[in-house]
C-alpha cells in the first residue's frame, strides 16, 4: 500500500510539474485561436499599357478581413481609356466584306482577390497582393451616338495580377494603397478573315500582358 501510495504521490507531482511548465497552443492566425473578421471596400485605379499607349483601368473591389492580416474577396475592372482600331475588314463565311471604320477595344475582367498585409499596425507597411479572374475582350462601335453597337472579336480570357504594395494608414476606417505588379492575360486567340482570305488575330497579348501600378482607396474596420 506504501509503494502505491508513493507512486501516486510522485505521479500526481510530475503531472502538476509539467502542467505548470507547459506553453500555450500556439496557432498560424494568432489572437490565441480567436480569428477577428472585419471587412473593406475599395474603388481602384489602374495604370499599364495598351499597344504601346498608357492604358487607364477603373473598377473596385471587397474583401473580408482576417485578424487583419490575410483577406479574401472579389473584383472588377474595367478599360476606362480608349484604343481605336481603324480600317477593319472581315470576310463572312458567305465571303461578303463588312468594313468596320473605327471600333475601340473593350476589355473588362473580374474575379478573386487575395492578399496578406505585413506589420499593419505601422504607419507605413507592405501588403502582398493577387488578383484572379476572367472576362473578355471585344471590340465595339467607336461612334457611341447609334442606337446600337455593333461588337466584334469577342474573346474570352482568364487574367492573373499579382502586386506588391505599400499601404498607409490614414485613419482607423480609412487606407491608401499603391501597388505595382504584372498583368498577365492568357486565351487572347480570336482570329478572322480579312479581305484577302487571310488569317489575321483581332489581338495581341503583348497589348494586355503588362506591368502596371494601382492606387486604391480602402474604406473599412481595420481596428486598433
Amino acid at each position: 500500500m506504501k509503494e502505491i501510495f508513493l507512486t501516486t504521490v510522485i505521479a500526481f507531482s510530475v503531472f502538476m510539474l509539467n502542467a505548470q511548465n507547459e506553453k500555450p497552443t500556439q496557432y498560424i492566425f494568432g489572437n490565441n485561436g480567436k480569428i477577428t473578421v472585419n471587412g473593406f471596400g475599395a474603388p481602384i485605379v489602374e495604370f499599364s499599357s495598351k499597344g504601346g499607349s498608357i492604358a487607364v483601368s477603373t473598377g473596385g473591389g471587397g474583401a473580408v478581413l482576417l485578424n487583419q492580416t490575410f483577406y479574401i474577396g472579389a473584383y472588377g475592372m474595367g478599360l476606362a481609356t480608349e484604343h481605336d482600331l481603324e480600317g477593319l475588314k472581315v470576310m463572312q463565311s458567305n465571303g461578303e466584306i463588312i468594313n468596320y471604320p473605327t471600333m475601340r477595344t473593350s476589355f473588362g475582367h473580374g474575379g478573386f482577390w487575395l492578399g496578406y498585409i505585413h506589420n499593419r499596425k505601422d504607419a507605413f507597411h507592405w501588403v502582398v497582393s493577387t488578383k484572379i479572374g476572367w472576362g473578355s475582350i471585344d471590340l465595339v462601335d467607336a461612334d457611341f451616338e447609334k442606337d446600337s453597337h455593333t461588337k466584334v472579336g469577342l474573346d474570352q480570357v482568364f487574367v492573373l495580377t499579382p502586386q506588391i504594395e505599400m499601404e498607409m494608414n490614414l485613419t482607423r476606417w480609412f487606407k491608401i494603397n499603391i501597388g505595382a505588379g504584372y498583368r498577365y492575360v492568357s486565351g487572347v486567340d480570336k482570329t478572322y478573315l480579312n479581305e484577302k482570305g487571310e488569317t489575321l488575330s483581332f489581338y495581341k497579348s503583348s497589348d494586355f500582358n503588362s506591368p502596371q501600378a494601382s492606387i486604391s482607396f480602402l474604406f473599412g474596420g481595420f481596428g486598433r
